[in-house]
């Protein structure tokens, strides 16, 4: 039945009509968005938060708090969880009028809880990067943002981390900045459609990928090398991935939990520090998960997360206490 439905999908399109709601929905200028199939995105982010997600909230607030004992006890001088702003977030302007979210919402209430230390909320950030630049920080065809959206939201990470530990080292601010405007083919809401080859994208290349870096990827758990050249993308890890980076400004160890907005990303963690270890998040902090056996084995300077924001506010982050806290 593909055919049949790529030939609907192409149909439909021009009209505004999505064959696949429940994954996306076609907003104005070409611009897609996801449905409510991961997380109830579209109708969490319509609507004011309940008792309940603010009865959450206070629960993750208290299990990163756990944590953050948790990981100075054991060396780590510093957890930071920076949160990957839904693309309807940064550019709500192009969704349909019954679409666009309200404020505050859900993620609100969650940063209302937790506090600003050990979050890191990017969305007023990319909001203010997205008026001084005319190229989009988000693909239109994609849930996720490109190589200039995770460049500027990395400066503004690297900015806040900076203020806790001075003594670090950061790219300059040209490397944040385009030298190119590539063309690809749709992404991943374009494909939700069938509609892959129909759709075009523009693709920003900032000047991140031409830093005199090399990597080699390394299968955590086997030791055996799976990559050695230059700095490429790394795609969202299940198992751990290390990545020894030479050239890298810091000589740190760095142990990153993210999922896969931390793609674009990762060329300049890998460019900022030199020993990158990299896990999906989910896997670190799901009950029985890595993130204790990693801390205690490989014992990092650092522990970030990137997690995505509609991922933010579940109910597995209020589950990640540790079961003991060494004092």
């Amino acid at each position: 039945m593909d055919f049949a439905t790529q030939w609907l999908a192409r149909l439909l399109y021009p009209l505004g009509v999505s064959t696949d709601p429940e994954q996306v929905i076609i907003g104005r200028d070409d611009w897609l968005y996801l449905g409510d199939g991961y997380e109830r995105t579209l109708s969490v982010d319509r609507r004011t938060p309940t008792e309940a997600e603010i009865a959450l909230a206070k629960r993750i607030g208290a299990a990163t708090k756990a944590w953050e004992r948790y990981l100075k006890n054991n060396g780590v001088q510093l957890f930071r969880i920076m949160v990957a702003p839904n693309k309807g977030s940064i550019y709500p302007e192009y969704l349909p009028l019954w679409a666009r979210p309200v404020s505050p919402n859900v993620t609100d209430a969650l940063l209302a809880e937790v506090g600003r230390g050990n979050y890191i909320d990017l969305r007023g950030s990319l909001i203010a990067a997205k008026a001084d630049n005319p190229e989009a920080l988000y693909y239109k065809t994609d849930t996720h943002w490109n190589s200039l959206g995770a460049g500027l939201a990395f400066r503004f990470f690297a900015q806040q981390v900076g203020m806790a530990i001075p003594e670090l080292r950061w790219l300059p601010d040209e490397v944040y900045t385009v030298h190119r405007v590539d063309s690809r083919k749709g992404g991943d809401l374009a494909k939700f459609l069938r509609l892959t080859e129909n759709l075009r994208d523009d693709k920003p290349m900032i000047h991140a990928q031409s830093l005199p870096v090399t990597t080699t990827h390394i299968d955590y758990d086997t030791g055996q090398i799976v990559y050695e050249g230059g700095n490429i993308a790394v795609g969202s890890r299940h198992k751990p991935l290390l990545v020894k980076a030479e050239g890298a400004i810091n000589n740190k160890k760095v142990l990153w939990l993210r999922d896969s907005f931390g793609t674009a990303m990762s060329p300049l963690m890998a460019a900022t520090f030199s020993d990158v270890l990299q896990l999906h998040w989910r896997e670190g902090i799901k009950p029985g998960g890595r993130l204790e056996q990693l801390v205690a084995d490989w014992k990092p300077d650092y522990v970030f997360f990137t997690v995505v924001e509609r991922d933010s506010r579940v109910g597995l982050f209020a589950a990640y206490r540790p079961p003991v806290e060494i004092p």
